[in-house]
């Protein structure tokens, strides 16, 4: 039994320390201007982080780890598609669709989790998200063209994601709620970079800031959902 628990930790520093080794290689090639190097390593990140989540939760009866990997799912389809979008520009609202499911679902997964630890709404978080997606659409819109309508779509997506997210830091699970806040941040942070920078103000190394956001924000999500349903694993295997 002890052996088996050592063996389950180290694999999980095992698939953590590759995660690093991958994204700091991703961003490197994308520092190095070596698109080879960012194309070969980016589809990698979340195969590591979804059998990071697969491995850690086998033999867990808990359907939000389901909801979970299809988030991770998605969120790859979404990085593949952006991938071939300088090709085919109709590959960026692809991607864009992809990454509207991957936020419905990490939406659904923390309505779950308010649902399951009787978390209350609060509009004290709700009136600072709502100001956010306002002042960046408005910004935005002028520029977006045909994309208005998605972008305002994903936007208000994503947004509602963030502020479920933001209702992680009430659950008595302290350490995940703050890993749920804190990717829930860069992974807005991320995004609004990558707006502003393909719609509105193109700005130097765009490219490494939405990565190393990005990258961030889905191992602090994925860590996040891991200790959760750990715990709530651990809970329910006391009675």
């Amino acid at each position: 039994m002890v052996f088996g628990l050592k063996k389950i930790k180290m694999n999980k520093k095992i698939w953590i320390a590759l995660y690093g080794v991958v994204l700091l290689a991703h961003l490197t090639g994308i520092g190095l201007e070596s698109e080879v190097l960012a194309r070969l390593t980016k589809p990698h990140l979340m195969v590591i982080l979804g059998f990071l989540m697969w491995e850690q939760t086998r033999g867990i009866k808990n359907r939000l780890i389901t909801v979970f990997i299809a988030a991770q799912f998605f969120s790859w389809c979404g990085d593949i598609l952006l991938m071939n979008a300088v090709v085919a520009p109709r590959f960026f609202l692809y991607g864009l669709g992809a990454f509207l499911v991957a936020q419905l679902l990490y939406s659904f997964f923390f309505f779950r989790v308010m649902q399951k630890e009787k978390i209350k709404f609060s509009w004290l978080l709700f009136f600072p998200v709502l100001i956010y997606y306002s002042v960046l659409i408005s910004w935005l819109a002028p520029q977006l063209g045909a994309l208005k309508t998605p972008v305002v779509i994903y936007g208000a997506i994503i947004s509602t994601m963030l502020l479920l997210a933001l209702h992680m830091l009430y659950m008595p699970a302290v350490r995940s709620g703050r890993l749920f806040m804190l990717g829930a941040l860069l992974f807005v942070a991320s995004d609004s970079a990558l707006a502003i920078n393909k719609f509105s103000n193109p700005f130097p190394s765009a490219g490494l800031i939405i990565m190393i956001t990005y990258g961030l924000a889905q191992f602090f999500l994925t860590t996040g959902a891991l200790q959760y349903i750990q715990r709530q694993q651990s809970r329910h295997s006391l009675f």
